[in-house]
């Protein structure tokens, strides 16, 4: 932590290594919460590439190095949402992915096809409850870090948060009723 935060303030003060420092650092989790929020490889890197370039541009916003972390997520947030609103088109379920969820399937789910669908239901959410869900579940973010990130209240986090669940919860039952039938008939 003490390291970071001189890297922040080297940072701050025009130094490109330590940009590149903070760059390697959080890649990763900025890279992950944006595919997460879009749903897409391609477009989850441009955005993480876009944020990037505005954090670096915009070194002289930051006043205080223990914001670094929940701006630069409302930067990838932002970078999101443009993305978002730019496409305006719905996200489809692939038609093999639609077959295994209508058809009783002979075998457990791989995890692969368990990510395909959390994938998917997440996808089914409103960005701001996927923001929410992401940065909790996926970055391990506490309640007054997502606030930072989406510039609301605790309160305003903790019910979007709620509310985020539940949907998921909601639109996930029919699709797990039929698994746990299926688990017991095999058992049985």
């Amino acid at each position: 932590m003490i390291q970071e935060r001189s890297l922040i303030r080297a940072f701050q003060h025009g130094d490109d290594f330590a940009f590149v420092s903070l760059y390697n650092r959080y890649k990763g989790p900025i890279y992950t919460f944006c595919v997460r929020m879009l749903l897409d490889r391609d477009a989850a890197q441009d955005a993480m590439q876009e944020t990037f370039l505005r954090i670096y541009e915009n070194r002289d916003r930051l006043l205080k190095t223990a914001a670094f972390k929940p701006w630069l997520f409302s930067v990838a947030r932002n970078q999101c949402l443009n993305m978002l609103r730019k496409r305006k088109r719905c996200i489809r379920l692939d038609e093999s992915l639609a077959q295994r969820m209508q058809a009783p399937a002979s075998r457990a789910l791989e995890k692969s096809e368990q990510r395909a669908l959390v994938t998917h239901f997440l996808g089914q959410l409103k960005p701001e409850y996927r923001e929410v869900i992401v940065l909790r579940e996926y970055q391990n973010m506490s309640y007054a870090e997502i606030a930072a990130v989406t510039k609301s209240t605790l309160s305003a986090v903790k019910s979007r948060l709620f509310k985020a669940r539940r949907k998921l919860a909601e639109s996930m039952k029919p699709f797990m009723q039929h698994e746990a039938q299926r688990l017991a008939a095999i058992e049985s």
